[in-house]
């Protein structure tokens, strides 16, 4: 059973204070697989002054945030519950600051007077467009959370749920207990960490790029960044990357194989420490210490400090090798 619900948020505040509601039509139902399914949009407007961040709490369902070329925001909310009192249980905080921050929370409504119904029976939603320039910091449970088409970064987390960016410029942390992680077209420094899950990184530029996993995979292509530091424990390490003038790249794993691939711009420096150890073309110059660590360099020496490339792991394999 579906329906369809037009929402009408009243506001408290001057109106030259506060972001102003703007109801808009309702969206078209999608249909519910068992149980009652209410959608509902609101438009909110900037006041004083412009929306520039939004603060998202959703434990209840999946997020998605959209960035465009407005400025009020536009949320769509889909509700699921077994009933009608079901869907009356569930909340959608909005709270519009004056500073231009608008904060967004989700609550299921408890207590005696409400019958017992399984929270994987209940969830909210939330699909939002907002202007472009609005960080987005937001936190989910077991719930997707999905952030595209943005210009000034954000903090993201979720408990099981998968976290996807794409599209984004400035600062972006990623935090994940066991969701997979995805990064596509990250124009900003990167810091990605989770416990038990794969990170996927593919065209980061940026000052620094940081992504940790405990159990799980992580592989970065098209990777440019001053700084790189991937670290795992059980898990291999892939990344394809461009060197750059006085850069570092620190690629570590504990039980996995690490291999990477560098596109060399100027004199490297190479350090590395595993099982076994391959350093293509730069094993015509490769020595190995006392220690245990095997040393090379490409390139001449200039006037500007080499990039240093450091690669270790200590029960896996580690390869290198340049992309010409």
């Amino acid at each position: 059973m579906k329906r369809a619900l037009l929402l009408v948020c009243v506001l408290a505040g001057s109106a030259s204070a506060q972001p102003q509601a703007k109801p808009v039509a309702p969206a078209k139902p999608a249909p519910a697989a068992t149980g009652l399914t209410e959608r509902s949009r609101l438009e909110i407007q900037p006041g004083g002054k412009a929306i520039k961040q939004l603060a998202i709490e959703n434990p209840l369902g999946d997020v998605k945030v959209e960035g465009y070329d407005g400025t009020s925001i536009m949320i769509e909310t889909i509700k699921h519950a077994p009933d009608e009192e079901g869907l009356e249980r569930l909340r959608v905080s909005l709270v519009p600051n004056p500073d231009g921050t608008v904060r967004i929370t989700t609550t299921a409504d408890g207590g005696k007077e409400f019958k017992n119904v399984s929270r994987s029976n209940m969830r909210i939603d939330l699909i939002i467009r907002a202007p472009r320039d609005a960080r987005v910091d937001a936190a989910v449970s077991a719930g997707a959370l999905e952030v595209l088409n943005m210009d000034a970064g954000g903090d993201l987390d979720t408990g099981s749920g998968p976290i996807s960016v794409r599209n984004v410029s400035g600062g972006v942390s990623t935090n994940s207990v066991s969701g997979a992680t995805s990064l596509t077209q990250v124009f900003g420094s990167v810091d990605a960490q989770t416990i038990s899950s794969d990170v996927d990184l593919d065209t980061i530029g940026g000052e620094r790029l940081t992504a940790s996993v405990n159990r799980g995979k992580i592989a970065g292509r098209r990777v440019r960044a001053k700084e790189i530091q991937l670290t795992t424990t059980e898990g291999s390490i892939s990344l394809e990357a461009e060197s750059s003038l006085r850069g570092r790249i620190v690629v570590s794993s504990l039980r996995g194989d690490v291999d990477v691939r560098l596109r060399r711009q100027g004199a490297v420096t190479i350090r590395a420490r595993g099982v076994k150890v391959n350093l293509g073309s730069a094993n015509a110059f490769a020595k190995t210490q006392q220690d245990g660590w095997v040393h090379s360099q490409l390139g001449q020496l200039g006037k500007n400090p080499p990039a240093l490339v450091e690669l270790r792991s200590r029960f896996g394999m580690v390869e290198f090798s340049i992309i010409e």
